[in-house]
C-alpha cells in the first residue's frame, strides 16, 4: 500500500488520489494529509487553514488543528522506486528507515523502524529513534514514560493537565475572535444591500469582548464616519481592559482630529483617576505635539493629581527642528480619512528625548520649549489661576490647596 494511502487512511480518506505535488500537513492528533495549503483565501484571513485535497475538494480545518506544513524532498514515485530495492530484513528496513529519516519523510520513517521492531523487537537504534526507553529490564515507550509522570498528550503535544485545559480555553477565546471577525465583516457587506440582512448585530447590547478585535478591524476599514462612531460608542459601553487602553491610547494618539476627539469623550464617559497616570507619562514624549495634546486630555480629566506632573512639563527638550527634519514623528502625518488603528511604531509609542538621543548615532540640536497647551491645561485644572511657566509656583499653589493638612493636637493641661 502506498505511503500517502496510508496517510489518507488517518483522515478517513482512503482510495482518494492525492496531489501529485502536495505539501505533507502534520495534524495535532497525529495524523498527516497530502495537500496544498491556500494562503490567499477567506478562511486564511480568518485565522484557519484551508487545504486542497485532491479527489476530495477544499477542506478547513482551525489552525490549532495543523502541527507543521512539510514540503518533501522527494515524490511519492522517487520513494517507492527507492524502498523497491530493499528486502524485508532487519537490516535493510533499518537503512530505509534511516533514509526517509533524512528525506524528512516522518510517518515512512514510523512504519520502517516499527516492521524492524516486528522483525527484531530488541533492536536497540529502532528502540532508541522511536523513543524507547530501558527500565527494569523492559523497553518503555515514551507514551508510557510522560503518562507516568502525570503528562497528557493534547493536539500532538505531551503537557500537563492544567496546561490542556487552558489551552483549550485559548483555543476557544481565540475561536470566537474569529468567528467575530467574520460574522462583522459580514454584517458590513450586506449593510444597505438587502432588506431581510442574513447578519443582523445589536450594537447597543453588544458587550463581548471576544467582539472587540473585529470592532477595531471594522473601525480601520470604515469610511463611513457615523458608522466610526458606532463601533468607538460601542467600544466604550464594555466593560473591558482592552476596550478602554484602546481608546485611551487613541484620546492622544490618534492623528484625524474628529477621532481623536471621539475617543477622548468616551474615555471621559469611564473617567478614572488612575488615568492620570498613564497620561501624564505622555508628558515625557520626545515628541512635543504628543505632550500638549496629554496635557489636553489631563485637562478635561479634570482630577487635581495631574498638577505636579503637568508643572514639570511646562518646559521641556525637544529636536530642534532643522534637526527633526528626518527623524520619524507620528504626529507629523497626515490625518487619514479613515481612522488608523495601527498608530504609531510600537518602539516610539513611549519614547522619551533621552531614549531617543541614547539610540541615535547622529548628531541632534536640542531647544527648551514652553509648552502652551500645558499652560492651558494647569490654568484649568486650577480655576483660573496663572503663574505663568514657573512650575514651583504650580506646585506650591498646589500644596496650599489640595494637599491634606495636618489636624491641631490640642495637648491637655496638667492639672
Amino acid at each position: 500500500m502506498h505511503w500517502s494511502a496510508i496517510i489518507a487512511g488517518l483522515l478517513g480518506l482512503v482510495g482518494l488520489p492525492l496531489c501529485a505535488h502536495a505539501q505533507v500537513v502534520q495534524l495535532a492528533n497525529g495524523g498527516q494529509l497530502e495537500a496544498a495549503v491556500r494562503q490567499d483565501s477567506e478562511a486564511a484571513a480568518g485565522g484557519q487553514v484551508e487545504l486542497i485535497v485532491e479527489g476530495v475538494g477544499s477542506v478547513v480545518l482551525a489552525s490549532h488543528q495543523v502541527q507543521q506544513v512539510e514540503s518533501p524532498k522527494v515524490t511519492e514515485d522517487e520513494y517507492f522506486d527507492y524502498a523497491s530495492r530493499f528486502t524485508d530484513t532487519v537490516g535493510d528496513q533499518w537503512k530505509l528507515a534511516k533514509w526517509c529519516q533524512q528525506q524528512e519523510l516522518q510517518l515512512p520513517f514510523q512504519r520502517h523502524a516499527q516492521r524492524v521492531l516486528q522483525l527484531d523487537p530488541n533492536y536497540q537504534p529502532a528502540r532508541k529513534a522511536l523513543g524507547y526507553e530501558r527500565r527494569d529490564g523492559r523497553w518503555v515507550s515514551r507514551e508510557e514514560i510522560m503518562t507516568d509522570r502525570g503528562y497528557v498528550r493534547f493536539e500532538g503535544r505531551w503537557m500537563t493537565m492544567q496546561q490542556a485545559a487552558l489551552q483549550v480555553a485559548q483555543e476557544r477565546q481565540k475561536q470566537k475572535r474569529i468567528d467575530w471577525k467574520l460574522r462583522l465583516h459580514r454584517w458590513r457587506q450586506q449593510l444597505g444591500r438587502s432588506s431581510a440582512p442574513e447578519v443582523q448585530i445589536d450594537f447597543d447590547t453588544l458587550d463581548d469582548p471576544d467582539a472587540i478585535p473585529g470592532l477595531i478591524q471594522l473601525l480601520g476599514e470604515e469610511l463611513d464616519q457615523d458608522l466610526a462612531f458606532v463601533y468607538l460608542e460601542t467600544l466604550g459601553r464594555m466593560n473591558s481592559p482592552a476596550a478602554r487602553s484602546f481608546l485611551m491610547e487613541n484620546a492622544v494618539f490618534q492623528n484625524n482630529p474628529i477621532y481623536r476627539e471621539k475617543c477622548l469623550q468616551e474615555v471621559l464617559a469611564q473617567r478614572d483617576p488612575q488615568m492620570v497616570e498613564y497620561f501624564a507619562n505622555h508628558l515625557k514624549s520626545y515628541d512635543n505635539t504628543i505632550v500638549n495634546r496629554a496635557a489636553y486630555v489631563l485637562a478635561q480629566l479634570d482630577y487635581p493629581t495631574a498638577v505636579f506632573p503637568l508643572a514639570g512639563a511646562l518646559q521641556t527638550q525637544h529636536l530642534a527642528s532643522h534637526s527633526s527634519r528626518y527623524t520619524y514623528f507620528y504626529t507629523s502625518l497626515a490625518p487619514e480619512r479613515r481612522f488608523d488603528v495601527e498608530g504609531p511604531k510600537a518602539s516610539y509609542r513611549m519614547l522619551t528625548l533621552a531614549e531617543f538621543l541614547g539610540r541615535s548615532r547622529n548628531a541632534y540640536d536640542i531647544v527648551r520649549v514652553q509648552n502652551q497647551g500645558v499652560h492651558l491645561a494647569l490654568m484649568q485644572l486650577c480655576d483660573g489661576q496663572d503663574f505663568g511657566y514657573n512650575p514651583a509656583s504650580w506646585k506650591e499653589w498646589y500644596q496650599q490647596v489640595h494637599a491634606p493638612k495636618s489636624p491641631t493636637i490640642r495637648l491637655a493641661r496638667e492639672q
